[in-house]
């Protein structure tokens, strides 16, 4: 069972973190995707804790964690991995993010590089967002601040979230993620989209990733597609690239078992690094 922890990253607002495994070996951290929760790793994490040490984080306004009052950046967002592995003492972990995960996770392993022991970075991207999509999402965020996530908003979401494969497949999963996304607090998705829309573009500097990585990324990802991780892989040194077949941006939602065996084989590769 989950041991729950509740880590402070502004006065009056804390992160939602289950930690599982103590004890059991090397820390892995999982950061989730925007407009989701921790859950997107129920499998992952439930399997690695047989022996491994992890901790899998709400970011802030999504799941159960507390919504911001301010604007904060992917920068903001990668000091809190920090928060939460010097609130639990963890001095090394290895950083498993998807998507918005990722783009924390990475930005980590630049300023922090002592902090990462190994990086897989899941459906994700180092460039800045596209003007046509940034203008489209900024669109999305005013929106959703006026209006909150309505079904509307997060079927188009869950339409670009989702790969076609798993959306024709099981449309019963994809309503539950729209019906968890129409919860999140309208100010916090607000400031969540405007977080990732406005990143900087860091692809120079991949190449100072020093922690081995693995770059994983569906075939039918539409949000951010293979190129990107294919520019993942080139750039940081030493790092593998798996492309998951039949499969979309929620690549752990929609094929657990097998990114679940991916993640798994790297962590084992490097547990000693």
């Amino acid at each position: 069972m989950a041991e729950v922890h509740r880590i402070g990253f502004a006065r009056s607002a804390s992160l939602y973190v289950e930690e599982l495994g103590r004890g059991h070996g090397a820390s892995v951290l999982f950061g989730h995707s925007l407009l989701c929760d921790g859950r997107m790793f129920v499998d992952q994490v439930n399997d690695l804790a047989q022996d491994h040490h992890v901790l899998n984080v709400d970011f802030r306004g999504h799941g159960r964690s507390d919504a911001p009052r301010r604007a904060y950046s992917m920068y903001d967002q990668a000091d809190d991995y920090l928060r939460v592995m010097d609130a639990l003492k963890v001095d090394r972990a290895s950083i498993v993010g998807l998507s918005m995960g990722g783009m924390a996770a990475m930005r980590l392993a630049m300023t922090h590089p002592d902090r990462v022991r190994s990086l897989v970075l899941l459906d994700t991207s180092a460039s800045r967002e596209k003007s046509a999509a940034r203008a489209r999402f900024t669109a999305l965020a005013t929106t959703a601040r006026l209006f909150g996530p309505r079904p509307w908003l997060t079927r188009q979401a869950a339409a670009v979230m989702f790969g076609a494969t798993f959306l024709r497949e099981h449309p019963e999963i994809v309503a539950q993620w729209e019906a968890s996304m129409q919860k999140l607090d309208k100010r916090a998705v607000a400031h969540a989209v405007q977080a990732v829309v406005t990143r900087d573009d860091v692809t120079r500097r991949l190449r100072e990733i020093t922690a081995p990585t693995l770059v994983v990324v569906g075939d039918e990802d539409v949000a951010t597609p293979p190129v990107y991780a294919r520019t993942l892989a080139a750039a940081i040194p030493n790092a593998r690239l798996e492309v998951v077949p039949m499969t979309g941006h929620l690549s752990t939602v929609e094929r657990p078992r097998v990114t679940g065996k991916l993640i798994r084989k790297f962590l084992e590769r490097h547990r000693a690094g």
